[in-house]
């Protein structure tokens, strides 16, 4: 692999709207690509023995917005609101993010992914925001307006506010669910003015992290590319030589 060629960054599945379809919106790949790029759409019913072998083509990974996770997986009972995901999927992304942790694969997790990243480390959700006693509630889901926004606090040495240069941003906001108790190993690095975790990463991985809402519907926004770029500068970074380029450069230099 040229070492000066576009990262490939792995992106999860949504289920289609019919059986056997998958589902990917396009402002994620619009984002990657705007980012520096290289999108790489990973369908979720391939056999799980692949994994590895999907990872190895890999610099970096963002997984994906989509429906709520079984809440078995944190010892609850499902929500009457929870709109459950396909099973397949949860199994599939589970099994490809304990992969790419193991790798110290650059992450990013976006809405669903910010809950299955930290279900994944042994943490809870919250299923319907409503139900969440707080000061002053924002209402979090869409409904029926356009594109909701509300001011995220960020930590000022979290990764997010290095990337856009400040400790606030004003983000996009259309979901029910969030996490609640942080699972291993994950800082709370952003919350909504009401409290809600809007943001979470490990420090001690190149790249682990996590946010509840959409930047990829602001793509246009220098404040939310920025971790899209920073997802794609880390993969850069991480991204091992390739023995064939290291000979090259050896010869040429």
């Amino acid at each position: 692999m040229n070492r000066n060629a576009m990262p490939v960054i792995g992106l999860t599945m949504d289920s289609g709207d019919r059986p056997g379809r998958y589902q990917l919106h396009g402002d994620y790949v619009t984002s990657l690509q705007k980012a520096g790029g290289l999108p790489w759409p990973i369908a979720y019913g391939l056999d799980q023995r692949l994994i590895p072998t999907i990872v190895d083509h890999l610099d970096g990974i963002l997984f994906t917005g989509g429906d709520d996770l079984d809440p078995a997986l944190y010892g609850q009972t499902r929500h009457e609101k929870a709109v459950p995901i396909d099973p397949l999927r949860q199994q599939f992304e589970l099994a490809l993010l304990a992969e790419v942790e193991r790798r110290r694969l650059p992450t990013l997790g976006i809405c669903l992914g910010c809950q299955l990243m930290n279900v994944y480390r042994g943490g809870t959700l919250h299923q319907f925001l409503p139900d969440v006693p707080r000061p002053q509630p924002i209402e979090h889901r869409r409904l029926d307006r356009k594109l909701p926004r509300h001011e995220v606090r960020l930590e000022a040495d979290s990764a997010i506010a290095r990337a856009i240069g400040r400790s606030t941003v004003l983000a996009n906001t259309y979901h029910k669910q969030a996490p609640a108790r942080p699972g291993r190993g994950l800082r709370i690095t952003g919350r909504s003015p009401d409290g809600i975790i809007e943001a979470m990463e490990d420090p001690t991985l190149p790249m682990f992290v996590a946010v509840q809402w959409h930047p990829e519907r602001l793509h246009d926004e220098p404040d939310h590319l920025a971790l899209f770029q920073m997802l794609v500068k880390e993969a850069l970074r991480s991204r091992p030589e390739h023995p064939a380029q290291a000979e090259e450069d050896a010869r040429v230099g």
